[in-house]
């Protein structure tokens, strides 16, 4: 084989020989690592997956899948992180290399670190007249999203809703403090159980109870246990259940009135009570009066 190379002197990507002889890669993920390596930084933080993934056959399973190799090979990481002014952001890192989970969580916490102090430092809530902050490289590829874009609701909570949400993440961060009860080698730091926080309370949120939750991210763990923090946060992203299903809405064979069944039937609730509490005139023999009972006739009739 000849080969003819001229080295560029712009405009070029360098990746590692690794990753290009990495079998494991389907062509859509390499060429999803290659062209997430390639966008500049500001370029990055607002491209989102499905542009990364325009013109590439099969559609959004063979991207998902593709995104799913580039996890398992260390080259794509995803999180979610609670900011001190109490939002919940999805951030994503991509690298040229493989990098470990321990060393992907201490990326992203300099990384949200110094966002925090950005919001809160001398000026903060207020817009500059320069250009925005670029984060620093590596942090690059979001999971279908735009990433310049955090994810907030446009309208205010209501007060149940954050008793509701404020009740569910205490529950969670008591199930994370007391997996160390269950194993010794499950002993989280403050900022790890932080950072875990959302994704367990997203388990309870889904109608799973503490003891299912702490079952299911601790039970079976491997030996040796290296990185306990990212077994717990690896469970906790693929193991995350199914939202319970919506009962559709029928109508009451009785009053018309819509509800919800809960084991197929086709009556109401106030339906059902009404008819049970007033027996049908076939149902047992008819009341027998005194007078029949003893044979008693008026007098007149004698």
């Amino acid at each position: 084989m000849l080969r003819h190379v001229i080295a560029p002197t712009r405009d070029f990507t360098q990746i590692s020989n690794e990753q290009i002889w990495n079998d494991d890669l389907s062509d859509t993920a390499f060429r999803l690592l290659v062209r997430a390596l390639a966008l500049p930084p500001a370029k990055a933080r607002a491209t989102t997956v499905t542009e990364l993934a325009a013109g590439v056959d099969g559609g959004r399973i063979t991207v998902d899948r593709a995104r799913k190799q580039l996890m398992r090979a260390g080259l794509l990481h995803s999180t979610r992180w609670r900011c001190r002014n109490g939002q919940v952001r999805t951030e994503s890192m991509i690298s040229n290399v493989p990098v470990d989970e321990g060393d992907a969580e201490r990326m992203f916490a300099a990384h949200f670190d110094r966002e925090d102090e950005r919001r809160d430092g001398p000026g903060a809530g207020r817009r500059g007249g320069g250009p925005p902050t670029v984060p620093s490289d590596g942090i690059a590829l979001p999971t279908g999203e735009t990433l310049t874009e955090e994810n907030t609701s446009p309208l205010p909570v209501p007060a149940e809703a954050r008793e509701v949400t404020r009740g569910t993440e205490a529950e969670a961060e008591r199930v994370l403090l007391s997996l160390r009860l269950s194993d010794p080698r499950l002993v989280l730091g403050r900022g790890e159980v932080r950072r875990l926080l959302p994704l367990a309370a997203e388990w309870l949120a889904r109608g799973v109870s503490s003891a299912s939750l702490r079952h299911g991210i601790s039970d079976g763990l491997p030996e040796p246990l290296r990185s306990p923090y990212g077994v717990l946060r690896h469970r906790l992203i693929e193991k995350l259940p199914e939202l319970p299903a919506v009962v559709e809405l029928v109508g009451c064979a009785g009053c018309e009135r819509p509800f919800r069944p809960v084991s197929g039937e086709g009556r109401c609730g106030d339906c059902r009570s009404s008819t049970a509490q007033t027996p049908s005139d076939s149902e047992g023999p008819a009341r027998v009066g005194w007078r029949e009972r003893v044979g008693w006739t008026p007098a007149t009739a004698q």
